[in-house]
Parts: C-alpha cells; structure tokens; sequence
C-alpha cells in the first residue's frame, strides 16, 4: 500500500510539472556550422569586434537581424570578459584567414545595435 501511495505520488507531482506553463521567453542559444566572410574591428557600437558569417544566424530560428550576417564577440566587455571576448574574436580571424569553418554558438537575449552575441566559436579542421 506505501509503495502505491508513493508512486502516486511521483505522478501528480510529474503531472504538475508537465501543467506547468513554460515562460515565453527563454535565452535561446543555437549552435550552427558557417564560414567567416569578414571581420570588423573598432566597431564600438557594435560590440568592439564582429564577423559576417555565410549564413544568416536567424535561418536558424534566432531572433536577429533577417537576413543580416553579423554576429558580435562583444569586445567591449559588455557579455563577456574583454579576455574571452578577444580570443573568440582571434578564432574567426584565424578561421577567416585559413578558409576553415567554425561552428559558432549564437545567444539571441544578449545583442549589440541588434546583432547577435557569439558565446563560443570552434574553428573545425579542414
């Protein structure tokens, strides 16, 4: 009898998790394979350093800038220390240079003039 009392218990309480409404907005983060067309450094306003991609991060269902390339690494410091921020901007740079493909790891919640935050960036062998 307390074994049935107890499972019946982990189902309403899994019950009550499945009911419970998800909030609408979460940080979405997805991660996708492209080439780096371009980079840009000094670009205050747009985080300090950015590269265009060849393909668009919101065909991946991100919420930046239709049909727009540019993702930023935020230099400046503003999502992340300048540190990490410049070293991520090293890898494009390197992948751009070399012709390599990176996989990057775009966050549509953290953003500068509207375009999109790399969070991580692998440069893939060729």
């Amino acid at each position: 009898m307390t074994t049935t009392i107890r499972r019946a218990g982990r189902c309403v309480v899994a019950l009550a998790l499945v009911a419970t409404p998800m909030p609408l907005t979460q940080a979405t983060t997805v991660s996708f394979e492209a080439r780096i067309t371009r980079t840009l450094s000094a670009a205050e306003g747009f985080g300090g350093c950015m590269a265009a991609l060849d393909v668009s991060p919101s065909d991946s269902g991100l919420d930046c800038p239709v049909g727009g390339k540019w993702v930023t690494f935020s230099c400046t410091g503003d999502h992340t220390s300048k540190l990490d921020a410049l070293r991520s901007f090293d890898s494009a740079q390197l992948a751009f240079v070399t012709g390599r493909r990176v996989r990057v790891w775009v966050d549509d919640t953290r953003k500068h003039n509207g375009h999109c935050f790399v969070s991580r960036i692998d440069v893939l062998s060729s």
